[in-house]
């Protein structure tokens, strides 16, 4: 049976959506069938293999997952948010373009 799954539009929702599995994970969901949300040609493991890979290749950096964690969470970008530093939104900015890039390698985008 060929399951239909929703694509993602762009890096940042790849983000976003990653963001809360992580969150939904660590809330006790433990396999596809338990998640509510749409359904997507990746898995979790997925996306942890690619920010490993680009890490290991220093395409980001700890500071870009911080901030992209941080933003992530919230299910915002930083430059919807005026307390949101340059900094912020530069790193934000600078880890999705590059995180678009192995997104579209792998064909999740």
């Amino acid at each position: 049976m060929k399951e239909n799954f929703e694509p993602f539009e762009n890096a940042e929702e790849v983000w976003f959506w990653f963001c809360t599995s992580v969150q939904a994970r660590a809330g006790g969901l433990r396999s596809r069938s338990d998640y509510c949300g749409k359904l997507r040609c990746c898995e979790i493991t997925d996306i942890y293999r690619i920010i490993k890979n680009m890490k290991q290749h220093h395409h980001i950096s700890n500071r870009h997952l911080r901030v992209m964690t941080e933003w992530g969470e919230k299910q915002m970008a930083p430059w919807d948010d005026k307390r949101a530093k340059r900094s912020e939104i530069r790193l934000w900015e600078e880890g999705l373009r590059n995180f678009d890039v192995y997104l579209r390698y792998y064909k999740i985008l």
